[in-house]
This record gives C-alpha cells, structure tokens and sequence, in this order.
C-alpha cells in the first residue's frame, strides 16, 4: 500500500503509541480510501481494530473487525476472526465470540490455531461449558507452535477443577512444572497444586504444595489457598492420631495373642503333643529358647513397639526409595525432553559440521553427514562445488531455523571457513534431526550484502 499515513500508522503502532496510531489509520481512510487497491481496506480496518484493542476501545474494535471482514479480497480473516471474538468476549458477548473462534480454527491455512484454542476455551469457560472448554485448552497446550503452553495448561487445570475432577487437575498443573517456570507462575503452580490435592483428599500431598508455594519469593496464598492448607494440616493431624490409637489397640491386642491359656492355668494333657525340640505343646515356642515366657508385660510392650517402628521404618524407607527413583526418572525424561526440543543430540550439530568440512577438504566422501545423501548425490555435488576446501572452521552461531525457536527437527548454523591462501568464506548450514543425531540439509554461501 502506498500511504504515508498507513507507514506513519504502522511505525507509530510497532513503537506501542496506539493512540498516534489509531489517528493514522482514521486519516488513512479518510483521505487515501479512494487510491486503495484490492485488500487495502480490510489491511487498514485490521490495524485499526488492532490499535482500538490495546486502547481497550472494546466496542470500536469490534466494528473495526467487522468492517475488514467485509473485504473479501483480504486474506488475513482468521486473525481477524481471532481478534474480533476476543474483542467480544471482553465485552461479555460470549456466544456472540464463539463462531469467530470457530471460523479461524477452520482455516487450514492459519498458522497459529492455539490463539484461536486459547479464546474458545475462555468463551467457553464463561459460559460453563467446561468439557468444551477443556478440549480446547488441552488443544492449545499440544500445539507445538504455542509459545506459551504453561498458560493453556494451568487454563486446563482450571477447568478440571470445575467438572470436580481434582486427580486430572493435579496431572495438568504437575505438567505445568515440567517446564521451568519461576517467580509468581510457580508460586500459583504449587499454590493451585495444593487446592487440587485437597480436593482429592491426598493430604500430605496438599501440604508439601503449599509449603513449596510458601518457599516462592513474592508469592502470598489467598484466603482460599490459606483455608485449603489448614483444611490439610488439620485433617493430616487427625489421620496421624487415628494411626496411632489403631496401633495402641493392636499392641494391646498382641499382648496375648498365641496363647490358649492364661497365667496359671496348664493346657490339657492330651495337647501335649509333636516335636519340642524348639516349639513346646501346641506349637508355643519354648522358654529356654526365647526367653518369652520370663520377659514381663512391659519388656514385651517394648519389644513389640520397636518391631512395629522397625516394620514401619523399613515400609517408609522403602516407599521414599521408590518415590526417589520414579522423581529421578521423571527428572531424567523431562530432561532429555527438554534437551531434545533444544538441539542436543548425538551426534552433536557441531561434530557434524566440522567433520563434514574436514572430510571435504580431504576429498573424502561426505555423503553420511547428509540427509538422504545415496538419493540426492547429484544435487549435493552441485552445493559441494561451493563449498571451500578447509578444515580450519569456525562455528559462529547455531539456532533455531523456526520462529518459536525450538530445535527440536531443525536448526540453522552459521559458519566461518578459513581458507588456506588466507582470508575467509561465511555459509548458512541447515541441519535436520536424524533420529537422536543431525545430519546436513543444505549448505549456502552468506555474501557480505547478506550479513
């Protein structure tokens, strides 16, 4: 478009001076609508909509929207579907909003449905439609283009919550601490891991939450947070003490639990039978050998507590064991998950590039460092004709080739050759994951003009 009021517009609205820039866009259609070529007003309404909602000029925005709809030769309508239900559901127009959602969310060709996701979940969410609601929120935390999944997921958690099902909601926010989140968002992680936990009835599980909330610098529990945590202490005490009075009932128990008769009384001649070389009458072991029958009421008490603590000591030993290696292999697989989506792999992206420009520069055969070498032989000759021979390189930079900047299938690295009769050569080497290794997509000369 060819408007110095649009370019002034479009500068005035990337610095964050919307107010400058919604004046722009105004004068822009006023005094350039009559040059405007096809799709030029629906670029300008779209913008214009855009400056009306940072303004939070809600209702402005939506007849904004609705007039860059209405040019049917502009091909941004997804965004501007996206734009103009989250214009309504600020406005309380709920049902009005979801169909917008929807419309973007058909468009194959949109390239970031998680914002779509994202507002039909909240619509949703407000018109108590909660599974829904769910289902879309579950959808933007997959997108792998979604920038920020810990938002979609802490949305989800939410939303369980609502239908009252706390296990799920407990799953969505230990998901939410999969990622490195910090300050304020992990403080309300734990904080709602806490509330989730209560609402499952697994006590001691909601006191660690909390407590971990509490250790957040900055972050404070609210009074339902504060309540859900005493609720925990409360109920936590109460099981300790009912555990303690079932296991003073079954030491009483045990006191005389095995015997067939009492003190003083003698068993029946006829139960005087089998082998008493260790075990007496009735299978009672003997006294010489245990000592049981000369040990009084309180050594025996004594006794039988230290063998419960023993018993109880090796269960709770055993327990932390386990849930030591489930966290270490837990920690190990988000890890290496972690690590995967941020390039690392083995081979490395380094090693690949040297060794490839090293058995170049020894005439060597190259074909196992690229990306279906047998098949594509003849078109990587043509790029290895300009490539330079030298196996003294630099590797200046390695990152991500897409916008959200994972690594995970994909990366872009930019390299120095220094060549021998002096002086260097720059190239741009774009590497694709082989299984967990890289392997050498392209190799392409970065003139000066292009650094």
């Amino acid at each position: 478009m060819e408007s110095t009021h649009y370019e002034q517009a479009t500068i005035a609205y990337h610095s964050g001076d919307y107010a400058q820039a919604l004046r722009g866009f105004y004068q822009c259609l006023k005094e350039d609508y009559s040059s405007f070529q096809p799709g030029d007003a629906g670029l300008v309404y779209h913008r214009l909509g855009n400056s009306l909602l940072k303004l939070r000029n809600l209702n402005e925005a939506v007849t904004a929207y609705q007039k860059a709809i209405e040019d049917s030769e502009y091909t941004d309508h997804s965004g501007i579907c996206v734009n103009l239900g989250t214009s309504l559901n600020g406005l309380g127009r709920y049902k009005e909003a979801v169909p917008y959602f929807e419309a973007a969310l058909a468009d194959p060709g949109y390239s970031t449905p998680y914002r779509a996701q994202m507002g039909l979940g909240a619509v949703y969410s407000k018109l108590g439609k909660y599974v829904e609601a769910g289902t879309a929120f579950r959808d933007a935390a997959l997108d792998e283009s979604n920038p920020d999944p810990v938002k979609a997921l802490m949305n989800l958690g939410s939303t369980f919550m609502a239908l009252n099902r706390p296990t799920d909601a407990v799953e969505a926010y230990l998901a939410v601490l999969d990622f490195r989140v910090a300050d304020k968002t992990l403080g309300k992680a734990y904080d709602k891991l806490g509330q989730a936990y209560v609402a499952a009835q697994n006590h001691e599980e909601a006191i660690v939450a909390f407590e971990e909330a509490f250790r957040v610098a900055g972050y404070a529990l609210n009074e339902k947070s504060k309540n859900d945590y005493d609720t925990a202490l409360n109920l936590r005490k109460h099981q300790l003490e009912l555990e303690s009075e079932a296991n003073a009932y079954t030491l009483q128990k045990a006191d005389y639990s095995g015997f067939d008769y009492l003190e003083g009384q003698e068993p029946a001649q006829d139960e005087l039978t089998g082998d008493t070389g260790h075990y007496g009458a009735g299978n009672v072991p003997v006294a010489e050998n245990t000592g049981f029958f000369t040990a009084t009421d309180a050594a025996l008490i004594e006794h039988s507590k230290r063998q419960m603590r023993a018993e109880r000591k090796l269960r709770h030993t055993g327990l932390k064991v386990f849930l030591a290696i489930l966290i270490i292999l837990i920690l190990l697989l988000g890890g290496a998950v972690f690590a995967y989506s941020q390039g690392f792999g083995w081979p490395t992206q380094k090693s690949v590039i040297e060794d490839f420009f090293a058995a170049h520069a020894a005439g060597e055969d190259t074909g196992k460092y690229w990306i279906n070498g047998e098949e594509y032989a003849a078109d990587i000759d043509r790029i290895l004709d300009g490539v330079a021979k030298s196996d003294s390189v630099t590797i200046d930079s390695i990152g991500s080739v897409e916008e959200n900047g994972s690594m995970m299938s994909s990366a872009r690295a930019v390299v120095t050759v220094h060549l021998p009769e002096g002086g260097t050569m720059h190239y741009e080497v774009l590497l694709t994951r082989d299984l967990i290794g890289w392997k050498i997509n392209n190799v392409d000369i970065i003139f000066a003009s292009q650094e």
